[in-house]
């Protein structure tokens, strides 16, 4: 389940966080949810930069999404910069239980 979080970028994520039973599964469906949302705003302010910066941050990307698919099927899990250790809090507590 954790790698199908990545899948569709965010909806695969979003939805591997709210059915998942594992900690593991709603980590990577929170981080393929902040993926899928920050890769088009980077490409968006890419095209102001210049045409090569917005092939690079496809490229960089795209790079970045098969890697945490593929490390996420292995059994690896990597953690988004700066936002891992909080995402994993947060995977922890189960979203369908009652505050």
């Amino acid at each position: 389940m954790a790698a199908l979080a990545y899948l569709f970028l965010p909806v695969s994520g979003l939805f591997a966080y709210l059915t998942g039973t594992t900690p593991r599964a709603r980590l990577h469906g929170l981080q393929a949810v902040v993926l899928g949302l920050t890769w088009p705003v980077a490409l968006y302010a890419c095209t102001y930069v210049s045409a090569g910066a917005t092939q690079a941050c496809w490229i960089g990307g795209a790079l970045v999404w098969l890697a945490f698919m593929v490390a996420a099927a292995l059994g690896a899990d990597p953690r988004i910069p700066f936002l891992g250790k909080g995402l994993a809090r947060v995977a922890r507590a189960d979203p369908r239980s009652p505050a």
